[in-house]
């Protein structure tokens, strides 16, 4: 049973790095983000961190960190066996909704790697390269970003530990009028034990 479990954690893993990796042919971005608590800015955008004083905060203590996000907001934590799945989204503006996905994959990293040499052998183990990654920081602690475009436009992801053996990835779709909040959550991402 327990081995089962792993191999469904894993799969879940390798397929969300797989979904983001689907299209190797678009244009590469350059890996120049700079991620503080106060801050996600890529060299040269104009995304500003909005200001998150008044935001409400998603927190997790089983795993020790929170988020903020806008007031407008709501947040949907799923539940049941697996990862752990949160989705945040804002207000419906026309056809679209903005949203910003949390997945908490406990024991993804039982050999206990940095960050960096956990992407690098999730990438090695399936064969792709991003359009664009590197290392980051956020809340004070090393993370690794990776972008790919595949059909329904160019998404971002962002990966760090908690607590060293389980990984938390923030996921989003770009999109230049939602940017500077899906910055500012991430950038607001703090450890709370």
């Amino acid at each position: 049973m327990a081995n089962k479990w792993k191999r469904r954690v894993q799969l879940v893993a390798l397929l969300m790095l797989g979904a983001a990796a689907v299209s190797q042919n678009q244009l590469a971005f350059a890996n120049d983000y700079l991620l503080t608590e106060n801050s996600m800015q890529k060299a040269g955008s104009s995304a500003e961190p909005a200001d998150t004083l008044k935001w409400k905060a998603y927190r997790n203590d089983a795993y020790g960190f929170e988020v903020k996000y806008p007031d407008t907001w709501h947040v949907n934590a799923g539940s049941g066996a697996g990862p752990v799945m949160v989705s945040l989204f804002g207000p419906s503006q026309d056809t679209e909704r903005p949203s910003l996905s949390l997945a908490i994959q406990p024991n993804q990293n039982p050999g206990k790697l940095s960050i960096e040499a956990w992407f690098a052998e999730q990438l090695r183990k399936m064969g792709v390269k991003p359009e664009s990654s590197g290392p980051v920081t956020i809340g004070g602690q090393a993370a690794v970003f990776m972008e790919n475009t595949n059909s329904f436009g160019k998404q971002r992801d962002v990966f760090t530990l908690l607590n060293t053996v389980d990984v938390l990835s923030l996921s989003y779709r770009t999109k230049p009028e939602y940017d500077s909040t899906y910055l500012s959550i991430i950038s607001s991402f703090r450890l709370t034990k």
